[in-house]
Order: structure tokens, then sequence, then C-alpha cells
């Protein structure tokens, strides 16, 4: 199992790399260490063939002393040009492999997550930081290491033919690359808690930059005019996470600029220590023109100052890992990515003395509210906003369960059943309903995926959109109920708002669950068009049950019972006729919209506006 819940740390750098792609791991370690391994062999291959060509040149030795070094020399560098094209293809072929194996993992995890989570801005950050590039995260992570394991064996060829020549050199050396890199780490870890902090600006910002450049804003953006005023925030923002950020990258640029300075002051004395080795005859000049290549390839951008970044690297990647720690940490709800059991069906649904609040707040959303939903029935749950009624919906489709009191199915408490029973329990289309930008019929196959491809589901696809008053649409759309929907691929075709409503409502009338909510998804509609939208799916849901939520009482004479909320209490109930002689609170709030809906059942409406 590659992810798994555990404290991720050093050691998790290597792990996660090798068990996604053992191959590649393997390949690239033995590259880069026979890299870093290089510059060792080209020290003495250069005294080897300085040596020999000055023994050509006194006569002592013939041209064919010179011919071994010239040759591995050759060969050097023959492998040098070839080997990085070959490079560049398995890091190509390893990068898909990485993304391939490890976005769906990471992908279900948060889909597994519960839902209360998906609320908490905090750890919407902590998404945000952790799983959008995690395949690259952990790809960078392995190459930082192999980087370093290759210079790390630069390193230590030079030090070691330093040690055999000059041991002081080489001693003098190893002492200096310590507070390198505890200075890099440090800044390492300044750099990522900047980014810690700057993730929640940098969130809003781009929900800025996204409403000021995306197409479903443009009509608002140009009636309204609000551009200016966006960009003016959306500036503020961007300026505040770019100060912040220039401030942190100017500390760690100011300090990796002391290191440089600091190494070539290092590098001059090294290289004078050399030349007085040299003059004392301690180093044969052969050698000693080697090891003036090897120091300045130790010291030099490529060496350890190379590995001093990394360190920064190193310690970047610790502050994520810590992050992945906390990520896969989060609770999982149990059964969020099964399939929904191929039938599901009640008699009664009850809640008894229901009280819940949202998770970090004190005020009950519900206070102690008890009601009955029997099969073949039609509800409506009305109120003003703020009342409760989505918090319903939410508890019935098992997306909290921190609630007191209890939620029964036939009798059988809500909290047992498993999750797979409670998605085939109920549909919803909600107010803010999803559009998906695949073609017509996935939108609305994907509410009955145990049958997804099957020749009956593309005639049930065609049936629910009949239903729904979108056949003929369909029909003229240019591939049929296969053309792709939105902008996004070519040939795409977006509907009108009215047309994406009743694709969400084909959606839920596709689904087996026997009990149908409509969750306000009609707010945004005029009354009268709203009151149709209700009727018509009424009579296509016939034989299951519906509830209707809204704050509008364009469907509450649909209704067989209509629960009144106020304030997280149920504080009236009846039918349409009852409540109404009551003069109560429903009697008030319908008084106040009659007029919303006058004309409406003389058929005033066209079909085709919804």
């Amino acid at each position: 199992m590659i992810l798994k819940q555990k404290k991720y740390g050093f050691i998790d750098m290597v792990v996660l790399p090798v068990k996604t792609s053992p191959l590649f791991s393997a390949i690239q370690f033995v590259y880069m260490v026979l890299g870093g391994l290089f510059p060792m062999f080209t020290v003495f291959i250069t005294a080897s063939f300085l040596n020999a060509a000055a023994a050509v040149y006194n006569g002592s030795a013939d041209m064919s002393a010179v011919m071994k070094p010239a040759v591995f020399y050759a060969l050097m560098m023959l492998y040098n040009s070839g080997i990085n094209t070959v490079m560049d293809l398995v890091n190509c072929r390893a990068t898909i492999k990485f993304r391939k194996k490890l976005m769906p993992l990471i992908t279900e995890k948060q889909a597994k997550l519960e839902y209360r989570h998906m609320e908490n801005a905090e750890t919407l950050n902590l998404i945000d930081r952790v799983c959008p590039k995690f395949s690259e995260k952990v790809q960078e992570m392995y190459m930082h290491i192999v980087k370093v394991s290759s210079y790390l064996s630069h390193f230590l060829g030079i030090i070691i033919t330093l040690y055999t020549q000059v041991w002081w050199i080489a001693a003098i050396i190893i002492v200096s690359v310590f507070p390198l890199i505890y200075i890099s780490s440090k800044a390492g870890r300044r750099s990522y808690d900047a980014d810690v902090k700057m993730s929640k600006v940098e969130r809003r910002a781009g929900y800025l930059s996204d409403v000021l450049k995306n197409r479903e804003n443009v009509e608002e953006r140009a009636v309204f005019g609000y551009t200016g005023e966006l960009n003016k925030s959306f500036r503020n923002q961007y300026e505040h996470s770019r100060k912040y950020k220039l401030k942190v990258d100017l500390g760690i640029s100011l300090t990796r600029s002391a290191g440089n300075f600091i190494m070539t002051v290092f590098t001059v004395f090294i290289l004078f220590m050399l030349i007085i080795a040299a003059m004392r005859g301690e180093i044969e000049t052969a050698m000693f023109i080697g090891l003036i290549g090897g120091v300045l390839s130790l010291t030099g951008g490529s060496g350890l100052p190379y590995i001093s970044r990394h360190a920064q690297f190193f310690t970047r990647h610790l502050e994520y890992l810590k992050d992945l720690t906390a990520f896969l940490a989060l609770e999982d709800c149990e059964g969020a990515i099964d399939l929904p059991v191929e039938n599901m069906d009640f008699e009664k649904i009850e809640f008894q003395n229901v009280s819940f609040k949202y998770p970090g707040t004190e005020k009950l959303i519900l206070d102690g509210v008890s009601f009955v939903i029997e099969k073949g029935r039609h509800y409506s749950f009305v109120g003003e906003n703020g009342a409760g009624k989505t918090t319903i919906t939410k508890l019935l489709t098992g997306l909290y369960d921190n609630y007191t009191g209890e939620i029964l199915i036939d009798g059988k408490n809500l909290r047992t059943f498993s999750q797979a029973e409670i998605k085939r329990t109920a549909s919803v289309v909600y107010q803010d309903f999803a559009k998906y930008y695949i073609s017509l019929y996935d939108n609305i196959a994907i509410s009955d995926l145990r049958n997804y491809d099957n020749d009956k589901n593309h005639e049930e696809v065609k049936k629910a959109l009949s239903l729904v008053g979108l056949d003929e649409a369909a029909e003229k759309l240019p591939l049929g109920i296969n053309t792709p929907l939105g902008k996004i691929y070519e040939g795409g075709v977006d509907l009108s708002g009215g047309e994406w409503q009743r694709t969400a409502m084909a959606r839920s009338v596709m689904s087996n669950a026997p009990l149908k909510i409509l969750d306000e998804p009609t707010a945004a509609l005029d009354p009268k068009i709203e009151s149709m939208v209700y009727k018509n799916f009424e009579q296509i849901s016939k034989g299951k049950t519906t509830v209707f939520i809204s704050h509008r009482l364009g469907s509450t004479k649909l209704s067989d019972m209509i629960y009144v909320l106020s304030e997280g209490k149920i504080a009236e109930s009846g039918s349409h006729e009852t409540l109404m002689k009551k003069n109560g609170i429903y009697a008030e709030m319908f008084n106040s919209q009659a007029e919303w809906y006058i004309d409406n059942e003389k058929g005033a409406v066209d079909h085709e506006e919804f």
C-alpha cells in the first residue's frame, strides 16, 4: 500500500517514490551516483594523462601510454552526451507513471473525507497545499534525494582523493559543510512557513481571479461593471501575498548570497593551500592540476552550494510531509465511495427529537425536531432562510451524523445504515445543482452507475429526458445525448439555465432512490415558473415519496403534509387547508406571497420557460 495513515518523515522521501516506481527509482539513483563519481574519475584520468604526456615528452614512453587515459576520457564524454537524452525520456515516462498511480490515491482520500471537513476553512487550506500537485511533489522529493546522493558521491570522491594527498585540506572542507547546511535548512523552513501563511490569501486571490476571467460571470461583469472594484480587491490580495513572499525570499536570497561569498573566499583559501602543498612537494604536478579542477567543481555552483540549496529543499519537503501526515489523518466516512445498493425502500422515515449544530459553532440549527415521512406521500418543508430546512436534507443523506436524537428508517437507526444504503435512499436536486462538463448522457447516467453503460440504461436516460421536457432539445444537439456540455471539449454545447436545471432533475428521476428531494433548486426562478417546476416534478415522481424544501410556497398545495420550520423547530404542521385555517406562520407567509402565484393554476406559464 503506497499511502496509509502514519507519520511521514525523511525516509518517506525515498520510500514513497520507490513504492510508486521501483524501476525508475533504481535507474535514477544509479544514473545520479555515477554522475557524481565522474569528477573523481576525471581527476585521476587528468593526472594519468599529464603524467603519460610528460613521459612521452621526456622520451621514457611512447604514444601508446597517452592513448589509454585519452580513450577513457573520450568514453566519459560520449556517455555524458548520450545519457542525458535517455534520462529525459525516462523522466517523462516516470512523470506519467507517478501521476497515474498517485493522483487517484490522493483523490480517493479526498473523496472519502467526512463531509464536515469540506466545510472547514483550515482543512480546505490543508487540502490545497497537499493535493493539487501530489505526484509532482513525491517525484520532486526523490529527484532531490538522488541529486544530493550524486553530489555526496562527488563530494566524497574528491574528499577521499584529497585525503590521500593532503589530509588536512580534506578535513577543513568537511568541517565547513555543516554550517552551510544548517543555514540552508532554516531558510527552507521559513520559506514553507510563508507558503502556509499565504495559502489562505492565495485561495481568496485565486477565487477573485476566477470571477474576473471565467465565462460564467461575463454577463454580470458587463452589466454591473464591477470589474474595476474587483480588480482592486484582487490587487490588494495579490500584493499582500507578493510583498510577504518577497520579504521571505529576500531574506533567503541574502542568506544564499552571504553563503556564496563565504564559499568564494573559502575556495580561494583551499586553492592557496593546494599551491603551498604542491610547492612543498606533497603533491605531484599532474595530481595538483587534477585536484585544482576537482576542488573548483566541489566548491563551485554545482558542488557545496548545490548541496546547501538542496538542504533548503529537504526542509521544505519535510514540512510538506507534515501536512501530508495531517491530511491523511483526517477522518474518513466509511463507505463514502461505495456504489449505492441495488434496491432500497422504506415505509416510514422518522425524526425523533433531533438537534444539530454545525462543527465549531454553538448555535442549534435544529432544536428538538420531530416529524414523519411516509412512503408515497408528498411533503413540503417551508420557512425563512436559515430556519434549518437544508440541514434536514444533509442529515437525511448522511452527510452529518453528529446530531442528538434519532433518525429512523422503518425503526432502524440511520447511523447503522451503510453509505451504500443511504445513497440509494434519497436523490436530491440542490439549489446549487452541479453542472458537469461531460456528455448529456453522462450527466444523467451517473445517478445509476451500476447500470451505467448498458442498452437499457440508454433508454432510461431518454425516458428521463422526456419526463423533464428535454427530449426535443437533446435531439437538436450535434451528437444527440452524447454531445459534450460546456465549452471545455471541442464541439461542446452550453445549455440555458432552465435546461441545466432540468438536466439535474433528470438525474434525480434516473435514480432508483425511493425518496426524491428538491432542495430549493428553483430559488432563482420566477415564483410562477417555480410552481410549474414543482408540479411537473410531482407528476414525474408519481409512486415515489417527494420532499420539497423552500422558503417560497409555490409547491405547498401539492403536498399531503407541510412542516413549517422556525428557529430550528417545527412550528406548525398540516395540510395547506389546515394551516391556512390556523392563521399562523404559514398562513402569513402564504398570504404575503399569494400574488406571486396568481393565474398559475390556469396554465399561464409556458412549460418551455423553466
